[in-house]
């Protein structure tokens, strides 16, 4: 099979390697579908770490690697596994570690897919991983019902995030940015209410969801919301929690983390296929594999929200 791999910052090659052979309790999947996740693939492939961004990655990373929101068909399951047969479409939720998507094929743990309805493409599902992680955020407040939302951020996340809060009840929804780009592709598909960061003014709001990490938007977030704030994005710098907040209650959480449940696929479905949550709004461009590099190049100048690739026709297109 084909695979991407970033070899060094700046570089990388499509490589041929064979399928992964599975254990008693693994998947293979068939990549049907794979999106970009920004922020991930730009940091991998320009030099920087995740999460520390002054540490430079162990490259060559592995094959496939940085790929993780992809969908696709089992086609081969280990003696072990009870609960999914071959055929059956998917999409990954979490990923084996070690194992990238940009791939052809890709080996899973049971307890990392979870099974698609028919009424759901694989196009609408490659991104369930990251709406996945935003839902879960979501929950960390009490309840969105009749409350008004603060989102920082009009990339994939805070796109989702804003149609989530809508349709899980909250009486007002604005997301803001200070990107030009983004807030034009957001008004061109009507995703809800969206204005400058910096020209909120006196507006506060009952909660906040960063979707950015960085301290000056957090910062922003937590001047402009009253009860309850959740940092969703990387957190990077630090903000001040300000003195006459002393009193008030304003609380002040990281996005936490945890394992996705039955209940959060449910959850999922319910939201695409009955509540019209749009996931293909975030996949802009359509570039294969073997001019990766445009791909970060695009995804680095905000012309795109996220790359859909096909890896079953992407590997074999000229650059």
């Amino acid at each position: 099979m084909k695979a991407l791999q970033i070899v060094e910052s700046g570089k990388y090659q499509v490589i041929d390697m064979e399928i992964p052979a599975i254990g008693q309790n693994e998947i293979l999947v068939k990549v049907e579908t794979v999106a970009t996740c920004p922020r991930w693939d730009i940091n991998m492939f320009t030099g920087h770490d995740m999460f520390q961004l002054e540490k430079t990655p162990e490259y060559p990373l592995a094959p496939g690697f940085p790929g993780h929101e992809a969908a696709g068909s089992i086609v081969a399951v280990g003696a072990e596994v009870r609960h999914f047969k071959i055929g059956e479409r998917v999409v990954a939720l979490e990923h084996v570690a070690g194992d990238g998507a940009y791939a052809e094929y890709v080996r899973f743990l049971p307890t990392d897919l979870m099974k698609l309805p028919d009424a759901i493409t694989f196009e609408q599902a490659s991104s369930f991983e990251l709406l996945k992680c935003v839902i879960i955020g979501m929950q960390q407040f009490a309840d969105l019902r009749g409350k008004s939302m603060l989102i920082a951020g009009l990339g994939p996340a805070g796109l989702l995030a804003m149609q989530v809060a809508t349709r899980w009840g909250a009486s007002r929804v604005v997301g803001v940015d200070v990107s030009e780009k983004r807030l034009d592709y957001a008004r061109h598909i009507g995703i809800g209410e969206v204005m400058d960061a910096r020209e909120l003014g006196a507006q506060t709001f009952d909660l906040g969801y960063d979707c950015v990490g960085f301290a000056a938007s957090v910062q922003n977030v937590l001047d402009h919301t009253n009860e309850h704030v959740v940092v969703f994005g990387v957190m990077h710098g630090e903000v001040v929690y300000r003195e006459q907040w002393w009193g008030k209650g304003k609380r002040l959480e990281t996005y936490n983390y945890r394992p996705f449940t039955q209940r959060d696929c449910q959850l999922i479905v319910d939201l695409v296929a009955n509540k019209g949550l749009n996931t293909e709004c975030l996949y802009t461009h359509r570039i294969p594999f073997t001019r990766y590099h445009e791909v970060v190049e695009t995804l680095t100048g905000q012309d795109a929200l996220k790359v859909l690739f096909y890896p079953g026709r992407d590997f074999g297109q000229a650059e």
